[in-house]
């Protein structure tokens, strides 16, 4: 089987401390059909200096004003020319495991997922993902490889400032022509402790119900409701308890 070209995409912004272990990690890859692409938001620290000293290795890279991380990561898939796309955050570091998983990725209707170790809280996250997992939880999208046909279809929801990759995902569950399947490996140290885990996303919250009702079986619907009800009611239970 011929080898697939795979685009990786790092968006970042102001990471002088921690973009070049992710550059490392990607120019590092045993697989060498890479087209490696950097979206910098127009970091105004050393970032562009750390870009540059790699440039050869570098398929495409742009600094410029962007709307956030999912913007970027919009242009990225915009621009990029591979058969299979993939996303690292700076300070994330891709494990070498590219050249031991792109012979499963067989179907170009289906999202390949893995595992990442979560840096911040020292585990691996998250496992194989059902229906009723994918809509009260999140694959890591540092865990994630994308068949290119999905940003031709779809793209990062940008209203969505922290949580656009879930909405993403639910709306590819959704896709009667998209499937996903887990492969058991861990594909990335993931850093954590990202933009999404500081502030609460109040747009996704407010829409998460309508996404999964539009998205999901009304088995699935049911059951995150329930999950929201009962958040809802221990969370005022809490208040209450602080307020006294």
């Amino acid at each position: 089987m011929q080898q697939p070209l795979i685009s990786i995409i790092i968006a970042t912004f102001n990471a002088e401390k921690s973009i070049e272990q992710t550059i490392l990690s990607v120019i590092n890859q045993s697989y060498t059909l890479i087209e490696f692409i950097i979206i910098d938001g127009g970091s105004t620290d050393k970032t562009v200096d750390i870009i540059k000293k790699y440039d050869e290795k570098i398929s495409y890279w742009v600094s410029e004003p962007d709307a956030g991380v999912y913007d970027a990561m919009n242009k990225g898939a915009k621009v990029s020319n591979g058969k299979w796309i993939y996303f690292l955050g700076a300070g994330d570091i891709m494990c070498n495991v590219l050249h031991k998983l792109v012979s499963n990725f067989t179907d170009t209707d289906i999202i390949y997922y893995g595992d990442v170790y979560k840096l911040d809280e020292l585990k691996i996250y998250d496992g194989h993902f059902t229906p009723y997992k994918l809509a009260v939880k999140n694959i890591c999208h540092q865990a994630i490889f994308y068949p290119a046909s999905v940003f031709k279809k779809y793209n990062y929801d940008l209203k969505y400032r922290m949580l656009a990759d879930h909405a993403l995902n639910m709306r590819c569950s959704g896709d009667n022509n998209l499937g996903f399947k887990y492969l058991p490996v861990i594909v990335c140290l993931y850093e954590g402790d990202g933009l999404s885990a500081l502030n609460l996303d109040y747009t996704f919250f407010n829409d998460k119900l309508s996404i999964i009702k539009s998205n999901f079986s009304m088995l699935v619907y049911y059951y995150a409701s329930f999950r929201t009800m009962i958040a809802k009611i221990l969370k005022k239970n809490q208040f209450n308890k602080g307020a006294r």
